[in-house]
């Protein structure tokens, strides 16, 4: 039998129970980045972009090596894994850069607005996923792809943009 109710279903093995834990990680993810990105214009204020970009990393760190000790998979084997260490400082260049242009962002745009933008990375995602790896698309994600565009058009746009060539 199992539990079933609507849009959650845990009566067909480990697997569904696996794809129902990706989506709440992913919802974790998104909440508490949308959180962190609101406190970076507080921050921002205070400290200034690249203090706060400091700090965020550095107290992240901290974080991170708590984490990793306590819950690290127990077969990495460092020397066995140099080659595969180049994907981690890949994804921490993009990603400091990610946060040190979203930290100079909202010392000049509405907090809103910059994270709105920010959460369009998706879009990139998706690009890449297309071109490298192959990926497909439904006629439903190219909808989406539009529509998405379209909100954050309207959600950035206040008004008073600039008049280029006048």
């Amino acid at each position: 039998m199992g539990f079933k109710s609507g849009f959650w279903s845990f009566g067909k093995g480990v697997s569904h129970l696996h794809h129902y834990l990706g989506f709440i990680f992913a919802m974790v993810s998104m909440v508490t980045l949308g959180v962190a990105n609101f406190y970076y214009k507080k921050s921002t204020q205070v400290l200034g972009p690249i203090n706060t970009t400091f700090y965020y990393y550095l107290f992240s760190f901290v974080i991170a090596l708590t984490v990793w000790l306590a819950f690290r998979e127990k077969e990495f084997n460092l020397k066995a894994s140099y080659q595969g260490l180049i994907w981690p400082l890949i994804i921490a260049v993009f990603l400091f850069t990610s946060v040190l242009s979203f930290n100079y962002s909202v010392k000049y745009i509405n907090v809103s607005v910059g994270s709105t933008i920010r959460s369009m990375s998706f879009l990139v995602t998706i690009g890449l996923a297309f071109l490298i790896y192959k990926e497909t698309l439904a006629v439903k994600d190219y909808i989406a792809i539009v529509l998405a565009l379209a909100a954050v058009t309207l959600f950035a746009y206040d008004g008073n943009a600039p008049n280029i060539g006048k």
